[in-house]
């Protein structure tokens, strides 16, 4: 009968210290548990950061893009809408629209002359079809994929008199760009100028 007691007492006190070693684990798997939901949380914040960051950055460069791009449209579409008043020499209008974000010039150039003003602005963009760009401190990919065109219209002399033969600037002033269109032959390419 001792002998049955006696076990008895080992049998309980092995299963109070199982209990007890039950308890405490799941404490230290309840605390452990708890950092990884919060670790799991913090990641999700921080991927979630990141992934509006990239989608404003996106969407910034694509309206940077549409200025860019509209700028020109507006352009050459005044280009040839007073380019059909050919024939009226003498007859001159004002273009001035914003000039889009991070340009500090527009420029004409020509593309096939090796040397000029311009020689930065053509290492920048490298040999483009275009004869218009838009000077700036950083040719990132925006400026480069849509920071040039070739405007139809414009007349080869278009250049004033005195300006480099391969490059001439239209400054931004006022965050504009101010551009005099001139009809000057029976034509129907017209002349530019800085107004």
């Amino acid at each position: 009968m001792r002998n049955k007691l006696l076990t008895n007492r080992r049998s309980t006190r092995v299963q109070t210290r199982i209990k007890s070693k039950l308890v405490s684990s799941k404490r230290s798997q309840e605390s452990i548990g708890m950092s990884f939901n919060m670790i799991f949380s913090i990641i999700l914040i921080i991927f979630f950061l990141v992934a509006a960051f990239v989608a404003i950055k996106y969407f910034l460069g694509l309206q940077k893009e549409m200025q860019l791009r509209t700028y020109f449209e507006s352009f050459q579409g005044k280009i040839n809408e007073f380019g059909s008043s050919a024939g009226i020499v003498g007859n001159e209008y004002i273009f001035e629209k914003n000039a889009p974000s991070g340009t500090s010039a527009l420029c004409y150039i020509n593309f096939n002359a090796p040397t000029g003003e311009c020689i930065a602005i053509k290492g920048q963009l490298g040999t483009k079809q275009a004869n218009f760009v838009f000077s700036s401190s950083n040719y990132d990919k925006i400026m480069k994929r849509a920071g040039y065109k070739m405007i139809t219209g414009i007349s080869t002399n278009s250049l004033p008199p005195g300006a480099d033969t391969s490059c001439f600037c239209i400054p931004v002033k006022n965050g504009k760009i101010k551009i005099k269109i001139l009809t000057s032959t029976d034509n129907s390419d017209v002349k530019i100028e800085s107004a």
